[in-house]
C-alpha cells in the first residue's frame, strides 16, 4: 500500500557518473513530490552545505573503480559492501529535504542499499533524481519507468520536468489555480533538468530515450525554460576550488598574457625559501590579483609543499581573507604546523576550519591544532566575548569539518567539539545506521553525551491533555498545574476523563549545540509543533531530529542549512510516553549543563476553538451517572481561576552546583536570559548575542500559542523529572538511559486490568 517513490543522488566522479545514495518514501506523489524536490534542491545549493558536500565529492573521487562495482551476485539488496553509508552528509541532506518541512510536514523515509538500481525499488509513483556534480547548478528530474498510478500517462524512461510530472496528476488551469500549483511551478524556474544521456551513463542497463526525442515531447524543455537540457561540462573533482572558478569563468587554454607570465615568475621567486618573504609580499600586494594567484599556486602544490616557516607565512597571507579555511589538501603539514597557522588566522575572517579527508590526523593532533587544554573542553584562543554573523566568537572558529577523518574519535568529538557546528562522518552516519543494527543491547542504545561548560545535553517534552488542562483537580488555587497529581493512577480512568497521567519524553541530545544553533533549533521545533498542518503527533520526535539537524546560521525564512541528526530522536520508534515519576526518582542532569523543556498544553486538541467548546468539569474528573449508567459531564464551573489554553511553552534550565536561596535546584530562564548567561552581558547593540535575541523576538512576537514557561512552579516540574537532590556529581552515562517510568507494555497491561 501507499504512494511509493524513491529518490536518488548522483554525481560525475572522475569522468563517470556514480550513484551516491538512495531512499524510499512510502507516500510521495503529485504536488508533494514537487515540494520535496524543491526543498532538496535548495538544501543541496545552500551556501552553508557547500563545503561538506564538496568534501564528500572529493572523498568519492579518491575511491578506486572497484568501490563502485556491484556485488558478485549483482543484487544490491543482498550486497553488504559499503552498507555503512559511504556519503552520510549527502544522505542527510536528501533525507531532510524529502521528509520534513517546518510548516508541519513530516513523513518517514527508509535508507535504501547503496547499489540499488533506479528500477529496483517498490514503486508506483516514479522516482526523483538529483545531480550534484556542480553545486552551483544542481539538476533534477522525475522519471516514470514502470507506469505510475496517476490520472494521465507520461512517457516512460525519459527525464520529466516538474510540470510534466505534475500534469500526470492534475489539470493545471492557468485561470483558476485552486491547489496553488502555478506558484509551485514558478519556483522551479532556473533549476535545470538532468539529461537522458546522464541517466544512461549512470544506469547503463536502462532503456533510456534520447535527448532529441525528449525535446520533441516536452516543448518547455526545447524552449529552454524550467527544464533546460543543455549540460555544462562540469569541472573535474580533482581541481581545486580556484581552478573550478577559473574553469567556469573562461577558457583556461588561452595564451597567457605578459602579466600572467610575470606573475608566475614572481611566484616562483616568492616560493623560494631563500628569499625575503616580507619584502616580496609587500611588493606583490601592489597587484590586485596577487593574493588569489598566490592561493591558486599554493593549492596547486599542496601535496608537495614542504612544511617550513617560510611556506607557513605564505599560507597565512593566501588564506587571511578566507572565511572557510581549507587545510585538507596540505597532507605534509603536521599538527604543529597547522596549530601555528590556525593560531595566526584566528582573529581574522576565519570561521570554518576544514580538515576533511585527512586520515593522518588523530585526537591528539586535533588537540594541538585547536590548542585544547586537557583540563578544559574549551580551546585556548580569543575570548568568547563578541560574535560574528554565524553565532561564534568574533575572530574564532564556529564550524569544524572533519569528514572522513577515521582517527578522530567520537569520544573526542563529544568531549571537546560541542561548542562548534561539527561535521564528522561517524556523527552523521550514526543515526542512519542505527536502524540497520539491533536497537537494543541489554536494553541500551549507545548514545553520545556531549560535555563541557554550558552544554545543552537533554530535551524534555511534557504533554498535558485537553482533559487535564480543563480539570480543576489538576490545578492549584493559583491556577498553576499541580504536578504532584499529574502522575499515573490506575484508579482514575474512564472513557470521559482519559488517562490522567502526564505524557512525557526525555531525550539525550547527542549532537553539538552551540548557543545560536540551540536557539535556531528550538524555534524550528516550536514552529513545527504549533503548525496547523501538522499531523501524526506520535512521530514528533523524528520531526524534532530534523529541527535539531541545522546549523548556527540564523535564517529569516525556512532553514536549508544541514547538520547531523540526533540518533536518540531520529531512532525513536516508541509511540508510547513515559510517566512523570515520584519526586526525586527521575533522570540526572549534570550540574552546569542545560536542558530544554517544552510544556505542550492541550496537545491533543485540534485548536483553541475546539478546546473552548468543551464542557469543563467543575471539581472532579468524575461526573454524575446518567440514565444509561454512563459517566456524564457536570456543568461548567464559571468561578474557576484559570482558562484552558492550547499552547506550547518553553524554558531552558541549568542544573546548579548547590541549592539556590529558596532551595531551587535549577536556574530557569528564557532565550534572551540563556544567551546572556552563556555568552556574557554588555556586548552592545549589533553583537551576535544581541542579534540572536532580536531574531528570536521577531520569530516569536506574533505567536500567541508560543511563549516562555514563566510560572513559579517550573522548579517543581523539574524536580519531578530530574533526580538532582543532593547535587551529587556523577559521570554521565555513555548509553541512552532507559526511561525510568513504566514503558508502553506496562501501561497496556494496567489498561487491560482496568478493563477486565
Amino acid at each position: 500500500m501507499g504512494q511509493r517513490h524513491q529518490l536518488f543522488v548522483i554525481a560525475k566522479i572522475n569522468g563517470h557518473y556514480r550513484q551516491l545514495c538512495a531512499i524510499h518514501h512510502q507516500w510521495l506523489y503529485g504536488h508533494t513530490a514537487l515540494r520535496r524536490c524543491l526543498d532538496s534542491l535548495r538544501i543541496f545549493q545552500h551556501p552553508a552545505n557547500r563545503l561538506p558536500l564538496q568534501q564528500e565529492l572529493t572523498h568519492a573521487s579518491n575511491q578506486h573503480d572497484d568501490f563502485w562495482s556491484p556485488g558478485e551476485d549483482g543484487d544490491s539488496y543482498r550486497n553488504t559492501k559499503n552498507s555503512n553509508i559511504p556519503f552520510p552528509f549527502v544522505m542527510t541532506c536528501l533525507i531532510i529535504g524529502a521528509s520534513f518541512h517546518v510548516d508541519g510536514y513530516y513523513h518517514g523515509v527508509l535508507v535504501e542499499p547503496f547499489y540499488m538500481k533506479f528500477d529496483e525499488g517498490d514503486n508506483n509513483n516514479g522516482i526523483t533524481i538529483f545531480d550534484i556534480t556542480d553545486l552551483n547548478n544542481v539538476r533534477y528530474c522525475f522519471v516514470d519507468f514502470y507506469g505510475m498510478e496517476s490520472e494521465r500517462e507520461v512517457e516512460l524512461m525519459t527525464p520529466l520536468s516538474a510540470r510534466s510530472y505534475l500534469e500526470a496528476y492534475y489539470e493545471i488551469d492557468e485561470t483558476e489555480d485552486k491547489p496553488g500549483l502555478l506558484p509551485l511551478l514558478e519556483d522551479f524556474k532556473g533549476h535545470h533538468l538532468i539529461t537522458s544521456t546522464v541517466l544512461k551513463e549512470t544506469w547503463p542497463h536502462g532503456d533510456w530515450h534520447l535527448d532529441e526525442a525528449a525535446k520533441k515531447r516536452d516543448p518547455e524543455v526545447a524552449a529552454g525554460g524550467e527544464g533546460v537540457l543543455s549540460y555544462l561540462d562540469a569541472p573535474s573533482l580533482e581541481m581545486e576550488t580556484s581552478d573550478v572558478a577559473e574553469h567556469l569563468e573562461g577558457d583556461t587554454t588561452k595564451k597567457k598574457s605578459l602579466r600572467d607570465l610575470t606573475m608566475a615568475g614572481f611566484l616562483d621567486i616568492l616560493l623560494d625559501p631563500a628569499q625575503d618573504t616580507e619584502d616580496l609580499i609587500r611588493e606583490g600586494e601592489l597587484l590586485s590579483d596577487f593574493v588569489p594567484k598566490l592561493r591558486h599556486r599554493l593549492f596547486g602544490q599542496a601535496e608537495v609543499l614542504t612544511p617550513s616557516e617560510h611556506h607557513q607565512r605564505l599560507l597565512c597571507k593566501a588564506l587571511e581573507n578566507d572565511v572557510e579555511v581549507d587545510f585538507s589538501p596540505f597532507s605534509r603539514l603536521t599538527a604543529e604546523h597547522l596549530s601555528a597557522l590556525v593560531t595566526e588566522l584566528r582573529g581574522g575572517k576565519m570561521r570554518t576550519l576544514n580538515l576533511s579527508n585527512r586520515s593522518d590526523i588523530t585526537d591528539s593532533d586535533l588537540s594541538v591544532i585547536l590548542s585544547i587544554d586537557d583540563r578544559s573542553t574549551k580551546p585556548v584562543g580569543p575570548a568568547q566575548s563578541s560574535f560574528d554573523q554565524t553565532g561564534g566568537a568574533q575572530g574564532d572558529i564556529t564550524s569544524i569539518v572533519l569528514l572522513e577523518t577515521p582517527h578522530i574519535s567520537m569520544d573526542f568529538v563529544s568531549a571537546h567539539l560541542g561548542i562548534y557546528d561539527t561535521y564528522h562522518s561517524e556523527l552523521l552516519r550514526q543515526p542512519l545506521t542505527a536502524h540497520q543494527l539491533s536497537r537494543k543491547t541489554d536494553g541500551l542504545l549507545p548514545a553520545l553525551q556531549f560535555s563541557g561548560p554550558d552544554a545543552v545535553t537533554q530535551f524534555v517534552w511534557v504533554g498535558i491533555s485537553s482533559m487535564q488542562s480543563c480539570d480543576s483537580k489538576f490545578r492549584l488555587d493559583s491556577g498553576y498545574f499541580d504536578w504532584s497529581k499529574l502522575k499515573y493512577s490506575v484508579e482514575a480512568s474512564s472513557r470521559f476523563s482519559g488517562d490522567p497521567s502526564l505524557k512525557y519524553k526525555n531525550f539525550i541530545l547527542d549532537v553539538p549545540l552551540p548557543a545560536s544553533k540551540t536557539v535556531h533549533s528550538l524555534q524550528r521545533l516550536m514552529q513545527y509543533l504549533t503548525s496547523p498542518n501538522m499531523s501524526w503527533l506520535e512521530d514528533w520526535p523524528k520531526a524534532a531530529a530534523r529541527c535539531f539537524a541545522t546549523t548556527s546560521v540564523l535564517e529569516d525564512g525556512a532553514s536549508y542549512s544541514v547538520g547531523p541528526l540526533s540518533t536518540t530522536l531520529y531512532d525513536d520508534d516508541d509511540r508510547g510516553y513515559g510517566q512523570v515519576c515520584e519526586s526525586g526518582k527521575g533522570r540526572f542532569l549534570q550540574p552546569g549543563q542545560w536542558t530544554i523543556i517544552l510544556v505542550h498544553e492541550a496537545f491533543d486538541a485540534e485548536n483553541q476553538e475546539a478546546l473552548d467548546k468543551r464542557k469543563l468539569p467543575a471539581v472532579s474528573m468524575w461526573g454524575p451517572v446518567g440514565t444509561e449508567g454512563e459517566k456524564e459531564w457536570p456543568v461548567e464551573d464559571t468561578a474557576r481561576s484559570f482558562t484552558p489554553k492550547k499552547r506550547l511553552r518553553y524554558a531552558l534550565a541549568k542544573a546548579l552546583d548547590e541549592s539556590g536561596p529558596e532551595g531551587q535546584r535549577f536556574f530557569i530562564t528564557d532565550v534572551p536570559g540563556y544567551v546572556q548567561h552563556v555568552h556574557g552581558s554588555g556586548q552592545g547593540q549589533g553583537s551576535m548575542a544581541d542579534r540572536i535575541t532580536q531574531w528570536w523576538a521577531l520569530k516569536t512576537a506574533s505567536k500567541g500559542d508560543i511563549g516562555f514557561y514563566d510560572e513559579s512552579d517550573a522548579d517543581a516540574l523539574l524536580h519531578r523529572i530530574y533526580s538532582n537532590d543532593g547535587f551529587a556529581v556523577g559521570a554521565p552515562s555513555r548509553a541512552r538511559p532507559i526511561d525510568p517510568f513504566e514503558d508502553i507494555m506496562r501501561m497496556m497491561t494496567l489498561s487491560q486490568r482496568r478493563d477486565g
